[in-house]
C-alpha cells in the first residue's frame, strides 16, 4: 500500500476542492486515462506495482483510496523535467473518502502491530502488504 500526499504547493492542489476536480475530471481525460504525473524521488524504480492499494490525502486527511494500474512508468511528454514519472490509477477502482484523519489510519495500523509514521513524514510511504493491511484500506471508511 502506497500513501500519496498530495501537497496545496503543486499547482493541481490549491485547495481542497480542486483535488476533487483532479479525481473526477482531470485524471479520466488524460492519455494513458488515468496517468499520475510525479516528481523524482517519489517512488523508486519497482516500488509500486500494478493492484497496489493506494491512500490519497491531503493536509493530513485521506480523500481519496484507488488501486494502481501500473507500476512507476517514464513520462515521455512534455512535462518530464518536472515530472519524470508516472503510474496509472484504476479509475474503476476510485473511491471518494470523506475527509479521514490520516492519524486514526496510522492509528489502525499499529493496532495491528505496524509502526509506521504517515503523519509526519513527507514522502510517500509504503506500507507493508498483508491481509489485515489490504482489508484495512477496503473498508478504511467503516474501519475508522
Amino acid at each position: 500500500m502506497r500513501i500519496i500526499k498530495l501537497s496545496s504547493n503543486d499547482v493541481d492542489f490549491p485547495d481542497r476542492s480542486s483535488v476533487d476536480r483532479y479525481f473526477d475530471a482531470t485524471l479520466p481525460k488524460r492519455n494513458p486515462v488515468g496517468q499520475f504525473v510525479f516528481t523524482k524521488g517519489r517512488i523508486a524504480e519497482g516500488g509500486m506495482e500494478a493492484g497496489e492499494p493506494l491512500v490519497f490525502t491531503y493536509g493530513s486527511k485521506i480523500t481519496h483510496l484507488a488501486k494502481s494500474a501500473s507500476g512507476r512508468l517514464l513520462n515521455p511528454q512534455c512535462d518530464q523535467s518536472q515530472y519524470p514519472y508516472y503510474f496509472l490509477v484504476d479509475l474503476e477502482t476510485l473511491q471518494l473518502v470523506k475527509d479521514i484523519p490520516l492519524s486514526k489510519f496510522e492509528e489502525s495500523l499499529t493496532g495491528i502491530g505496524l509502526t509506521k509514521n504517515l503523519v509526519r513524514s513527507q514522502g510517500w510511504p509504503r506500507v507493508p502488504d498483508s491481509e489485515t493491511v489490504e482489508r484495512l484500506w477496503a473498508c478504511l471508511s467503516v474501519v475508522l
